[in-house]
This record gives structure tokens, C-alpha cells and sequence, in this order.
């Protein structure tokens, strides 16, 4: 279903827009990211600088509105990573993600952005070798709080299903940030 960008008149798919609706208890807008929350909406454009103009042009709207939709797609990302790891479709550490890219285990290679430059250079030149996507959007602490872990770096996802997944909302992602390179499969 396609939907129109309330500040650029923009159309597109409504999985490739923003839906905002007002909450109840205070009558703010609110992201609905999922598209499910009852209420007259408003689409945007998946971008962040869209995002920051509706807020800015609506005194219904929370000045930090760009913000939140940011940390709702990160903590949702964050979410599916600890679903996938209890799944059992996850290793974690340089070592176990090495030797599952060695194999041809991982589907999807994560690494924190703030992670040594060295260690994700050395992975990511593996996974680019065996045409494996990399993920480098989350921070350590972002990763090791959906993993229940401290200081995590590396990581590999081995079921194919849930690298999909991840990446497509990744990819959301980074296009809400602004990152037109990022590959999805």
C-alpha cells in the first residue's frame, strides 16, 4: 500500500515510511513504527532530517521526536539479536565469529562501530571475501545490552532467516540515519 510523505508529498511503500500517531496520554505524536497503534496518522519519508522539520513544524510533535524514532529502531534491532541468540542462531566473540566465517557458518557478520579498527577490518575483509554482509550500526553497549553480555564486539549470525531479517531492518535503519550505501540482500 503505498502511502504520501506529509512534508515532501513523497510516495512509496508504506514498510519504506514513517507512521506517526498521537498517544493517548498526552497527546503528543509518537512513532509507530510497527504501523499497528489505533489513531489518525501521519507518514513520513524514512529520513531523519524529515523527522526534525515535522517536529520543529508542529507544536503537537516533541522537539526530541527525531530521537526517539532513532532509539526505537535501534532498540528493536537490539531486540532481534537477543530473539536470534536464544534461538540459537548466533555466535559472539572474534574468535567464534572468525572460525564461523572460516567454516561458512555466518550469514551476517556484526561488529561494534566502536569497536578496534584492526579486529573489524579483519573480520570484515573475510565476510566481503565470502560475499557475507557486515553490520556495524550498534555500539558495543548497545550490543552486549541486547546480548546480556559486556564488551561485545564481534558476532555472526548462522541462520539465514534471521540475517534477513536483520539486515532489512538494519537497512531501515540506516537510511533513516542517511547511509545510502548500505547494501541489503
Amino acid at each position: 500500500m503505498h502511502k504520501t510523505c506529509h512534508i515532501s508529498g513523497a510516495q512509496d511503500e508504506a514498510d519504506n515510511m514513517l507512521r506517526f500517531v498521537h498517544a493517548p496520554d498526552d497527546g503528543f505524536l509518537t512513532p509507530d513504527l510497527a504501523a499497528r497503534l489505533p489513531g489518525d496518522d501521519i507518514w513520513l519519508a524514512n529520513r531523519k532530517e524529515l523527522v526534525e522539520k515535522l517536529a520543529a513544524a508542529r507544536d503537537d510533535a516533541p522537539s526530541d521526536l527525531a530521537a526517539r524514532v532513532e532509539t526505537r529502531m535501534r532498540r528493536h534491532l537490539g531486540s532481534l539479536f537477543a530473539l536470534a541468540r536464544k534461538a540459537g542462531a548466533l555466535v559472539i566473540g572474534f574468535t567464534k565469529t572468525e572460525a564461523g566465517l572460516k567454516a561458512g557458518r555466518v550469514k551476517l557478520l556484526i561488529a561494534a562501530h566502536d569497536g578496534a579498527a584492526d579486529g573489524r577490518r579483519k573480520l570484515a575483509h573475510k565476510a566481503k571475501a565470502a560475499r557475507i554482509g557486515c553490520f556495524t550500526l550498534l555500539s558495543s553497549d548497545e550490543l552486549g545490552m541486547a546480548l546480556g553480555q559486556s564488551n561485545v564486539i564481534h558476532a555472526g549470525l548462522t541462520d539465514v532467516g534471521w540475517a534477513k531479517r536483520i539486515n532489512r531492518d538494519a537497512g531501515r535503519l540506516a537510511a533513516y540515519l542517511g547511509d545510502t550505501e548500505w547494501e541489503t540482500e
